[in-house]
């Protein structure tokens, strides 16, 4: 016989419906190893995606300008060290519409440069801004890049010794930011990076 006053005894009592708080706890503390291992890979692909195939400082600061260069017939150029790929180039620096149209004319080599970097300052259209090597005395191979630093396009260039309307013209197949120009092959694969300190 039962007391009237108590209910069932514990064993035949209705289970009481489980909280939201008590199943949320209850699944993190079964899965907790689970929850942990997706979010450490989840964490990982975020790093690599972040990181993957982009500069490390895609504003090409100059980082160690050590003095100018001039040519018989051209302007002074100003030089600096740019990282391509895992590369650092010591290279003379086209920034102005004169400089860039004198490139690397009347040269018979580069003696203590890498090479020449053409830095526009803004998108160029591929269809409309290209290359000769009028009166350019060595093959070279260009690169061409955009704006975070990526590598669009590059191809190697003959010399020619008439004039810009008469030789072969160069061009990317998108539109850049900037190119760089150094003998032919010489040219690393990568972005555009800073160089080490």
């Amino acid at each position: 016989m039962t007391d009237r006053g108590q209910g069932p005894p514990e064993d035949l009592a209705e289970p009481t419906p489980a909280g939201a708080v008590e199943v949320v706890t209850g699944l993190g503390k079964a899965y907790k190893g689970v929850l942990v291992a997706a979010g450490g890979i989840v964490a990982f692909i975020l790093i690599l995606l972040w990181g993957a195939n982009r500069p490390a400082n895609p504003t090409f600061a100059d980082t160690s300008s050590t003095g100018t260069a001039t040519t018989a017939a051209g302007p002074a150029f100003a030089d600096k060290k740019i990282g391509v790929g895992t590369s650092c180039l010591h290279v003379l620096v086209a920034d102005t519409p004169e400089k860039r149209a004198e490139g690397l004319r009347h040269r018979d080599n580069l003696p203590g440069y890498d090479g020449m970097i053409f830095e526009f300052g803004q998108t160029m259209d591929h269809g409309k801004t290209r290359f000769t090597m009028s009166d350019v005395k060595f093959p070279l191979t260009i690169g061409f890049y955009d704006q975070s630093g990526l590598r669009v396009d590059a191809t190697d260039m003959t010399p020619c010794s008439g004039s810009d309307s008469s030789c072969p013209s160069y061009g990317a197949k998108a539109n850049f930011n900037t190119a760089i120009e150094t003998p032919k092959g010489k040219l690393p694969d990568g972005p555009l990076t800073a160089c080490p300190s």
